[in-house]
């Protein structure tokens, strides 16, 4: 079956990850290993070698935010033959650079690439005898013309050779079709999938595209693919995505699998066992609570907002049974327990608990003993021998300054009560 695939990327010189990205690409597509066939036209060279030292001279030449070269990969019709599969390509590729711009296409159709016939071609966006644009592949818009384009050749090369099949660049909700796309398997997985083998799925972090905030990511797989390789997910895509009772059986052995060797990861080497997934939050952080956002409505870890009264009455709850509180206090309404554990007339779990003040009066006793029934108090002793409470002077009054610097007390103009 005909299917639908073109890929464009760009080669920037200020945005590829290493110098000399294109000749590098050059060199790669054109493996023995891989390749089958190879076209070019225009370029000022003939090997693949040439043709790459061609590329590294153009990049030391242009200016340094200058596009060295165009990627685009396409997926070849099954239907089509070798030399008609040439053909399309080189009349795609000859319309798109309108005979001016060099392009190189390496076919890749045979070994491991025969149920998957591609070809990766590459276009050097200059004219060589004026060194100017001829496409515009640095334009909005260039990547979906090229699409637009790849899609009319390709059904005239499929009607010419007299096959109904047709290919569509649009989207399967576009199409009408009631069915999620399949994602792309690769010869590994579907060689261990044949084997009854299953990959291993883990946190990996992959490196960003040049230009990026930050220069890599950390992706974890286990919340993506459920324990499911990627031959397993297409067959649950392509059944209407019900869920077999072979694929279900499969998840929980995987799970149980990833479960155990992570267990006895943590106990031969604490050091690289896999991080626990921490339990979600109820109560929501200090730091959720301090930094809040600019409505100015405070959220927890999760990004829900907060209630601060709920909050205020959770804490509470929370102090009343630590004993930082007496009980009684705080956001929540005193019931009868707590009301007659608070009064001594009875005794409940949890309630019977002291505050540090409670504790301390019954260690050390009140500060200032009650005067006993029948003593007098000290006021009325006073004023029994005629004295007065000793009133307080002004700070300019109660202290002097003997030096400079240096400040005393003036005791000789302290009141103190005869006794």
């Amino acid at each position: 079956m005909a299917i639908y695939s073109l890929h464009h990327t760009p080669v920037g010189k200020s945005t590829q990850a290493q110098p000399y990205t294109a000749a590098a690409h050059i060199r790669y597509i054109t493996r023995k290993d891989a390749l089958s066939d190879i076209r070019q036209a225009r370029f000022p060279a003939r090997t693949p070698r040439e043709i790459a030292d061609y590329l590294r001279g153009c990049e030391d030449r242009d200016r340094k935010n200058a596009r060295v070269l165009d990627k685009v990969m396409l997926a070849l019709p099954r239907e089509l033959t070798e030399e008609q599969r040439i053909g399309l390509v080189k009349d795609f590729a000859e319309h798109v650079t309108k005979g001016k711009a060099p392009w190189l296409a390496a076919f890749h159709t045979k070994g491991k690439d025969a149920r998957n016939p591609h070809c990766h071609l590459v276009i050097r966006d200059r004219d060589p005898s004026t060194n100017k644009r001829v496409i515009g592949t640095s334009e909005i818009g260039s990547t979906e013309r090229l699409r637009r384009q790849w899609e009319d050749y390709a059904n005239r090369a499929l009607s010419r050779a007299g096959h109904k099949e047709r290919i569509d660049r649009r989207t399967l909700e576009a199409q009408g079709i009631q069915r999620e796309p399949t994602i792309h398997e690769g010869p590994q997985a579907q060689a261990m999938d044949r084997r009854g083998a299953r990959p291993d799925s883990r946190s990996r972090r992959r490196r960003n595209r040049p230009g990026s905030r930050r220069s890599h990511r950390d992706v974890d797989y286990r919340k993506i693919d459920k324990g499911r390789s990627r031959p397993e997910v297409n067959r649950a895509r392509r059944a209407g995505g019900r869920e077999t009772e072979r694929d279900y059986w499969d998840a929980v052995d995987a799970d149980n699998q990833r479960r155990e060797i992570s267990a006895l990861r943590g106990i031969h080497n604490p050091h690289r066992a896999e991080p626990v997934e921490e339990p979600r939050r109820i109560r929501p952080s200090f730091r959720a609570l301090k930094h809040a956002p600019r409505d100015g409505r405070p959220r927890d870890d999760d990004g829900k907002v907060v209630n601060m009264a709920d909050h205020k009455r959770e804490k509470d709850r929370s102090r009343q049974r630590q004993g930082v509180l007496p009980l009684g206090q705080g956001g929540e309404t005193e019931s009868a327990d707590i009301k007659a554990a608070r009064n001594g007339e009875r005794e409940g779990p949890g309630l019977t608990r002291k505050t540090f003040s409670q504790m301390r009066e019954a260690e050390k006793g009140p500060h200032r003993p009650p005067p006993q029934q029948g003593q007098p108090t000290f006021s009325e002793r006073l004023a029994s021998k005629g004295a007065t409470r000793p009133t307080a002077k002004p700070a300019a009054a109660r202290y002097r300054s003997s030096k400079p610097g240096r400040v005393k007390p003036d005791r000789a103009e302290d009141h103190t009560p005869e006794r």
